[in-house]
């Protein structure tokens, strides 16, 4: 089977939509189309998407540049891959293309959040060189 990485587009957003589902985020389509409508159009975001044939997305992964006053660097705002296609290659090879896209835009760090019910993932990231920063609460206040 041949993959293929491309920026994503529009018309991916049902499937992005459905990959979310399997994360464990319900998220519509149409709201999907709406943020990465939003998404595609800043020069400092990226989404890759993994083509494994037309119509059909094997993995996602959105990288981001991050401009705080304290730090400058890349994160990666979500990585997906289908429970059909884990463990073939293609969350090593959708993180190395976030990587070049980092270095292209002037990032020397890329750095990610990952929640601590997904050790599998963790484990992952580990294997591809990234190392654990420091545990951190997250909170929110709706507005």
């Amino acid at each position: 089977m041949v993959l293929l990485i491309r920026r994503a587009q529009l018309k991916d957003a049902k499937q992005i939509s459905r990959l979310c589902f399997q994360l464990g985020y319900e998220i519509p389509e149409n709201q999907v189309e709406v943020r990465l409508e939003k998404i595609l159009s800043s020069k400092y975001h990226a989404v890759f998407v993994e083509e494994a044939q037309e119509g059909l997305i094997a993995g996602w992964c959105h990288v981001f540049g991050k401009f705080l006053i304290q730090d400058t660097y890349a994160e990666i705002g979500g990585i997906v891959i289908d429970e059909v296609f884990r463990g073939k290659g293609i969350g090593t090879q959708l993180m190395q293309k976030c990587e070049s896209w980092s270095r292209a835009n002037g990032f020397s760090q890329i750095k990610l959040r990952s929640g601590n019910e997904r050790s599998t993932a963790h484990q992952f990231y580990e294997s591809i060189g990234y190392e654990r920063l420091k545990g951190q609460q997250v909170f929110r206040k709706i507005l």
